[in-house]
């Protein structure tokens, strides 16, 4: 009974200097926690009202002898969750928690020795209930700012996502937004950059990572860092070309860090937002052509890759080419399950040969030899003529290439 006695005044001697305390903690704060004192006069009177809150909660409990309550708790985490909104570390929140207790004791046990020897007791007491306060707040306020953090850090994330698919395919803002946009993130977009479009192994989820890595390694000497995104199954890369003397080079290097697997479409490098663009339509459509056609990877240049792109250019016209050179064989192979597109295909691939078409076509060349004059009869188009040869490929490829655009998935 006496300790509950003595307690309950050396609390209420405290509380009759509230405001006193509650200046002395803030002037505290604003000496030991520098990042406070630079966030400026929006904090200060947030700060002021949840020490005052945190002073009383804590004389609460010390009178009552209890723990925190959770409505006292939520009010205390309340307070952890806009410290992470206001950018302040969280070592520094908790230090200026712990420097709140440790002004509230000073002021506590000045009350426990003016009380005199007879308040031993209580002293030991108080002392321990504050220790136990400030471990349990620290603890919440931890918790709570983490997961404000984390909150933030998705909306941040969501809003980089947001902005680099408006960069990638065009906006309504003007350049200057976008580029002040660009430098809330951390990129410069003054800069040429190389586009890389790719596909990989593994799970989309883990790809934006892995090539993350990959090109921060490749790219370690630029200036600015590089930018990754995923979007859908393709991994998308923008490299500052700045620091590269072969440009042309990079994308083996990337393949090289990623240890083989991928292919990659490649654009640029051009500079400005408008070259930023049409550098990743560049590198997208070259990943198109490359898979499409099943050429030599594992990286897929669009400068290459031009003649394609024309044969994609005008789909009707196009088609109409199609038509007229391979009309016929598209028919019969589609009517009898014949292989006459395949048997000129490989024909053009083995540069002529009827032996190497037949190896490849696993034919006898006999076979193969049969189905070229079919296809000269059914097309009116000679193998022989060079003209009639170069414009055969030509519809081949076209022919693949509006198969690739047409097929699901694509």
């Amino acid at each position: 009974m006496v300790k509950q006695v003595a307690r309950a005044a050396i609390v209420e001697g405290f509380l009759e200097r509230l405001d006193d305390v509650v200046d002395r903690c803030q002037a505290a704060i604003w000496d030991a926690v520098p990042s406070y004192g630079r966030s400026g006069d929006p904090l200060e009177s947030d700060v002021r009202d949840a020490v005052r809150a945190n002073v009383v909660a804590l004389a609460r409990v010390l009178a009552e002898g209890r723990e925190l309550r959770r409505e006292e708790l939520m009010r205390i985490e309340s307070v952890g969750a806009r410290r992470a909104e206001s950018g302040i570390p969280l070592q520094d929140v908790l230090h200026a928690y712990r420097t709140v207790s440790r002004v509230c004791w000073d002021d506590l046990s000045h009350e426990c020795r003016r009380a005199g020897g007879e308040a031993l007791e209580a002293t030991i007491g108080l002392a321990e209930a504050v220790l136990r306060y400030t471990d349990q707040i620290s603890t919440s306020v931890a918790e709570a700012y983490a997961q404000a953090q984390r909150a933030i850090v998705r909306e941040q994330e969501g809003a980089r996502r947001e902005f680099l698919t408006d960069l990638l395919y065009g906006t309504e803002a003007s350049p200057a937004e976008v580029l002040q946009k660009a430098h809330t993130f951390g990129y410069d977009l003054s800069l040429s950059y190389i586009a890389l479009v790719g596909c990989g192994p593994g799970p989309d989820g883990g790809k934006e990572a892995i090539v993350a890595s990959a090109v921060g390694r490749v790219s370690v000497l630029a200036n600015a860092d590089p930018i990754v995104i995923q979007k859908g199954d393709q991994t998308i890369a923008l490299l500052p070309a700045e620091p590269f003397a072969d440009v042309g080079a990079v994308p083996e290097k990337v393949v090289v860090e990623l240890g083989g697997g991928w292919l990659f479409g490649m654009g640029g490098p051009d500079p400005g937002l408008e070259g930023i663009r049409r550098a990743y339509l560049e590198a997208r459509e070259a990943l198109e052509i490359g898979m499409a056609l099943s050429l030599d990877g594992p990286v897929f240049r669009f400068d290459d890759l031009l003649l394609y792109h024309f044969l994609r250019l005008e789909q009707v016209l196009v088609d109409r080419f199609i038509d007229q050179m391979l009309g016929p064989l598209i028919g019969y192979d589609e009517r009898r399950k014949g292989e006459l597109l395949k048997t000129l295909d490989a024909y053009f691939a083995a540069d002529g040969s009827v032996k190497i078409a037949g190896e490849l076509l696993f034919a006898h060349p006999h076979t193969v030899t049969y189905r070229l004059k079919q296809i000269e009869r059914l097309t009116g188009w000679s193998l022989r003529n060079p003209e009639d040869k170069l414009r055969l490929q030509l519809a081949l490829r076209a022919h693949r290439l509006s198969q690739s655009r047409r097929e699901p998935d694509r």
